[in-house]
């Protein structure tokens, strides 16, 4: 009787020790507020040009804006990388995530922009890019899942 008393304390113990399931002491407003100044983490591919082989891997906090774009043909496939600042003027989107208010902050900025690569008589091509500034915000899973996702307070760890 007393070894099964034991084994089972003994694989409470473990079980319980596994799980962490106490509520965040933040809520996502908070969250987005105390990220704001910091350098972050994105997800990016493993491997430069093959995500869908290599998965995807969670750069250092180097940062100012991650990028999540649901491919064109569908929303259950898409691109996430951290944005280079130098790659275009990001002023006015940083302006919005920039300035907080008590109760309220920006978590997402979803971008529906479209290109001309060829002559005028040929169709645009456009695309939906979403910009976040919370550490490992371009979580890299379908367009739904990366909103829900952005709902709540991002997590200390993700592993």
């Amino acid at each position: 009787m007393f070894q099964n008393i034991a084994v089972f304390v003994s694989c409470f113990a473990i079980a319980a020790s596994g799980y962490n399931v106490r509520p965040s002491t933040k809520n996502t407003v908070q969250d987005a507020h105390d990220q704001l100044t910091k350098s972050i983490r994105c997800w990016e591919p493993a491997e430069q040009g093959a995500p869908s082989q290599g998965g995807y891997t969670l750069s250092e906090p180097i940062y100012e804006l991650c990028s999540y774009m649901p491919a064109a043909k569908g929303y259950d496939k898409f691109y996430v990388n951290g944005v280079d600042m130098e790659s275009d003027d990001y002023t006015h989107i940083l302006a919005l995530f920039g300035a907080p208010h008590h109760g309220y902050a920006v978590l997402n900025v979803c971008l529906q922009e479209a290109f001309q690569f060829h002559a005028a008589g040929h169709p645009s091509q456009t695309s939906l890019r979403c910009l976040c500034k919370r550490d490992g915000c371009n979580l890299p899973k379908d367009f739904t899942t990366f909103l829900d996702f952005n709902k709540l307070p991002m997590p200390e760890t993700f592993f």
